[in-house]
């Protein structure tokens, strides 16, 4: 008798606080990346710690834009799992990675994108292609696949004969299009219980990480038309960057005198008071 793979999947919420400050260009998004073993976490080459992880907390975000992600497997038998990865403004990306040997393997990344109608929408793609999809236990069609979806929590199931069902637990949210790119890992009819990641008390229990709204700061108007950045929360410590009129920054942290800000190139630095107010969301 032919016995199916069993997965212990972990299901992803994605939670959403926005505003029109937050999408600006400059802003920063989450990242949480989850695997069935040891890896450490790199993007463009910079090391982020060890999955499970989420970048999600104030003074963690990461700022928006392109990233080379690399999945290192603590086991150096294991090759490394590598992926292009947009983080987005106020949003969380989602990554996670089955390590199997060949084509056991599986993962998906799931991505927030701005859209120009209200509705909420998702979009499917999977490798091999033509898998059927599932929401909320009803059949919709097969990949590649794009339908509207109504703001609140989805189960999706993607599954195809021959490959192993992946399962998905997502938040759909206004004026966004959840992109979900799902690669399958083959079935070997062979039962199975992969293990699950430490942080989980059961196999089970869902992670349902929440982006932390992030502060901003805005620069003022100034009558150089710049503003110092400094080492330190001091006049005398050294200048470090400057920023201009208009421009926000993540929040890090403050005093009776001085901001601390996120730059774009992700050091930290103070400014004054002065010529800067913090933007609450």
């Amino acid at each position: 008798m032919v016995l199916a793979v069993l997965l212990i999947l972990i299901g992803i919420f994605i939670m959403v606080k926005f505003t029109a400050s937050t999408l600006a260009p400059k802003g920063s998004g989450g990242l949480q990346v989850t695997s069935n073993i040891k890896a450490q976490i790199t993007l463009n080459g910079k090391s982020y710690g060890e999955a499970p992880i989420c970048l999600c907390g104030a003074g963690q975000t990461i700022p928006s834009g392109t990233y080379d992600l690399k999945i290192i497997p603590e086991d150096k038998t294991v090759q490394p799992f590598t992926a292009k990865i947009e983080i987005n403004s106020g949003v969380l990306t989602a990554v996670e990675r089955t390590f199997l040997p060949g084509a056991l393997a599986s993962s998906y990344i799931l991505t927030l994108q701005k859209t120009n109608t209200p509705e909420p929408q998702i979009f499917i793609s999977t490798v091999p292609d033509n898998a059927l999809v599932s929401i909320d236990g009803d059949s919709k069609g097969s990949t590649p696949f794009l339908q509207n979806l109504s703001a609140s929590e989805h189960d999706v199931e993607i599954d195809k004969p021959g490959y192993s069902k992946k399962t998905i637990r997502v938040r759909a949210v206004n004026n966004y299009k959840l992109v979900l790119d799902v690669i399958l890992g083959t079935d070997t009819g062979i039962e199975q219980a992969l293990p699950t990641v430490t942080t989980n008390p059961t196999p089970a229990e869902t992670i349902a990480p929440t982006l932390t709204p992030q502060n901003e700061v805005q620069i003022l108007n100034t009558p150089t038309g710049f503003l110092r950045v400094r080492a330190t929360p001091s006049v005398t410590a050294a200048q470090i960057g400057e920023v201009k009129p208009g421009e926000k920054y993540p929040y890090v942290d403050e005093n009776d005198s001085w901001f601390e800000i996120t730059l774009s190139d992700g050091t930290k630095g103070w400014i004054s008071k002065s010529y800067a107010q913090k933007i609450t969301q």
